[in-house]
């Protein structure tokens, strides 16, 4: 028999309870879902800035994206990183 699917106050109950979000002194979540999406865009507008001083607007707009996606990766080893090296002690 499945489970019924968890309403939202239970999914929120189990973020919230869970051991795992308390780095950074419960703001974990905090710079989860805030302050790396804000990073990403910086990142994209620096690139595109910088771009568009070498080539036209649609290039520059593809490789802005391109690289973007590339740096998501090494944004996120980057905060974990972080998170095991000083909180995870």
């Amino acid at each position: 028999m499945s489970k019924p699917k968890q309403g939202l106050d239970e999914m929120v109950d189990r973020v919230i309870d869970n051991p795992a979000y308390d780095m950074f002194g419960g703001y974990h979540i905090f710079l989860r879902r805030v302050t790396i999406p804000i990073l990403l865009i910086l990142v994209f507008m620096m690139v595109y800035d910088f771009l568009l001083k070498f080539i036209s607007d649609d290039p520059a707009l593809i490789l802005s994206a391109l690289i973007t996606g590339l740096s998501v990766g090494p944004i996120l080893g980057i905060e974990r990183y972080i998170a095991e090296t000083w909180y995870g002690k």
